[in-house]
């Protein structure tokens, strides 16, 4: 899906054969783009933020974070190393969707889906990726999370100030607590190494996500059947008008 930002003029004709040159004009454009990304990532936190408080939905935590300069260039450097065999690939500053990153936190499976409706409901949704496919296909393994790239839906919130933050994209991610710690150890551990993992750690890694799993699954089922004795509801359902 071809995801559309508000960016400078497209890439000069002369430099598209370049790819040097391109990872040098695309950071230099973040650079100028990214406190527009900022403000845009503040403000997103906060409507998310507002709308799970307005609906009583229980989480452990909201995160919200700009991309770096040095993570864009990282990223885009090898993106555009993917792409070099194109000569007509897609215009550098929108090969990367999360430079405006906000991750919700829950404590429990099911509050996963009660965001999924905040965000359905709250914003436009480009894509949505589900990052336990990866893991369920054979030899896979990771954790179970679920992102979103979104953009601010049409509605009262397009005030004149907020003008600037149209036709921007955010990355949401949304994940429990034991998801979040198996993706921070394992990105520390697989992606920061200098040289794959033997195999072994791999079966290691994949054994931990299994266990994981299990808690999340038996967390939620305590968490339900604690809810059906006290005869309270299971979960919070959207807000009534």
């Amino acid at each position: 899906m071809r995801v559309v930002r508000k960016t400078a003029a497209g890439t000069p004709e002369g430099m598209r054969f370049d790819p040097s040159a391109l990872l040098r004009e695309a950071v230099r454009r973040y650079e100028e783009l990214r406190p527009l990304y900022g403000a845009f990532c503040i403000h997103v936190r906060r409507l998310v933020s507002e709308e799970i408080a307005g609906r009583s939905i229980k989480i452990h935590s909201i995160e919200a974070r700009t991309k770096t300069v040095v993570s864009f260039e990282r990223k885009i450097r090898r993106l555009l190393h993917a792409q070099r065999a194109s000569r007509n690939g897609p215009e550098p500053l929108t090969m990367v969707t999360d430079m405006a990153g906000v991750r919700v936190i829950t404590f429990f499976p099911k509050t996963v889906q009660d965001v999924d409706a905040v965000i359905r409901e709250r914003f436009r949704v480009l894509e949505k990726d589900t990052k336990s496919e990866s893991r369920d296909a054979p030899g896979g393994f990771g954790y179970r999370s679920v992102h979103y790239l979104v953009e601010l839906a049409p509605g009262p919130q397009e005030r004149p100030d907020l003008q600037w933050f149209q036709g921007l994209v955010a990355e949401i991610q949304v994940r429990t607590i034991l998801q979040h710690a198996w993706a921070e150890i394992e990105h520390d551990i697989q992606y920061k190494s200098a040289r794959a993992l033997p195999p072994a750690l791999r079966r290691r890694l994949a054994a931990l996500a299994g266990l994981l799993e299990i808690a999340d699954r038996e967390f939620q089922a305590i968490r339900d059947e604690h809810d059906s004795d006290r005869g309270t509801p299971k979960r919070v359902g959207p807000r009534r008008s």
